[in-house]
């Protein structure tokens, strides 16, 4: 049997491509929903209300198996959770390719590819942290977290595209096979790192006993339950801004709505600028320390998403729009990478992915509720009050994030 050095500074970086190749393609599926939306509303006459409930259903999903994958993968080991990630989101995709369903087996199918990118964030940030050390994990996580978003700008054009040369389903089963293939390479270039140790970590009694017994300290672990709520009002923010920002600039700021549109990119492309730089400032700047570019992150978003409030209003410059809006992407949509890498760092290595798992639920759930909450405000208070209800909540991120426990980063056994 091969035995593979643990960190070793070649073979990490085929890991790291891996995750990222994974993340980017399974994002297109996830983000994909809605530019497949009109195709599949002429192709299978459906209402809006069940073409809302297709990307709702896979993200609902998604956010309801995080935190038991999470135990998933921290018991039968990264490789297990990688092809079960892969194979759940993909497999669903060649299904509907091949067979067409009608929409209750369509939405079915969905559900089963939401739960298996559930998977995801846990088994990216345990394959990580076991591969990668303190001063490198804050820049790869920014490199695999900005795949999603990648893969988010990607399936707008991609998906489009195929589905008008071939149509929706047999989209879904280009990007399906797509899949298939990285699981088969996945089933032989992804090792675990072995340091003379089982590193499945959950096989024996003990360790299941072990697991079982420590859960509960996820629920007093300070750093991590500061950081959940962390988690939660920035996905809240991040869900806020997708959803809404084309609106407010449309409506309230006189922008067309393909300007409008262009605004949402350059939001989201910062995004992918703010994942990979607040790693290597994280890494390099402050030595591995997270703690200083989370608040940073938070300060920028409480300051950003004032001043688009006050865009709509005579109190701020219309010179100063595009870097609020460059300032949005880069702390409401690029926080992810370096809060991940943060509660990996803070977990115990049994308890890793579930503790990724869980922070991802919040996150999810953040995402859901925020648009909801901000379009009720808005429709009884106009925009401005919603805005800096908005500021509001990042204020209290930034709170959390002065009061966050310093902690050496260094993962426990």
């Amino acid at each position: 049997m091969n035995i593979i050095p643990k960190n070793n500074p070649q073979y990490r970086w085929i890991i790291l491509v891996v995750f990222v190749v994974s993340h980017l393609v399974l994002s297109i599926v996830a983000y994909g929903w809605g530019p497949l939306a009109p195709f599949l509303k002429e192709t299978m006459a459906l209402n809006r209300t069940q073409i809302g409930c297709i990307g709702s259903t896979f993200y609902f999903t998604a956010a309801l198996s995080a935190f038991p994958t999470g135990i998933f993968v921290d018991r039968q080991g990264v490789k297990k959770g990688l092809i079960a990630w892969l194979g759940l989101t993909g497999a669903p995709l060649l299904f509907m390719s091949a067979f067409k369903p009608g929409f209750t087996i369509f939405i079915f199918m969905t559900a089963i590819g939401g739960f298996g990118y559930g998977f995801g964030n846990p088994v990216c940030s345990k394959g990580l942290l076991m591969w990668f050390d303190q001063n490198t994990r804050g820049t790869v996580f920014g490199i695999k977290q900005s795949a999603a978003t990648a893969g988010a700008a990607l399936s707008g054009m991609l998906m489009v595209y195929l589905s008008q040369k071939l149509g929706p389903f047999n989209a879904l089963g280009v990007i399906g096979s797509v899949v298939a293939l990285i699981v088969i390479l996945s089933l032989f270039y992804y090792k675990d790192p072995t340091s003379g140790r089982n590193t499945s970590g959950e096989t024996t009694t003990h360790a299941r006993e072990a697991l079982f017994s420590g859960f509960g300290e996820l629920f007093v672990n300070k750093p991590f339950l500061y950081l959940a709520i962390i988690i939660g009002l920035l996905g809240l923010a991040q869900g806020i801004v997708a959803t809404f920002l084309i609106l407010y600039a449309s409506e309230r700021l006189g922008y067309s709505l393909l300007a409008a549109g262009s605004l949402l990119t350059i939001v989201m492309l910062s995004g992918v600028v703010g994942r990979i730089l607040w790693g290597v400032v994280s890494d390099r700047l402050f030595n591995g320390h997270r703690k200083p570019v989370l608040i940073i992150i938070s300060a920028l978003a409480v300051l950003t998403v004032t001043m688009l409030a006050l865009l709509g209003t005579t109190a701020c410059p219309r010179g100063l729009f595009m870097p609020v809006i460059i300032g949005l992407g880069l702390s409401c949509a690029g926080w992810n990478s370096v809060v991940l890498v943060t509660v990996a760092e803070i977990s115990t290595e049994s308890k890793m992915a579930t503790s990724v798992g869980l922070a991802s639920t919040i996150g999810w759930l953040g995402l859901a509720v925020g648009p909801v909450a901000f379009g009720s405000i808005t429709d009884h208070f106009g925009y401005i009050i919603a805005w800096m209800t908005l500021a509001t909540f990042c204020f209290f991120s930034l709170f959390f994030c002065i009061l966050l426990p310093v902690t050496n980063n260094a993962v426990k056994r």
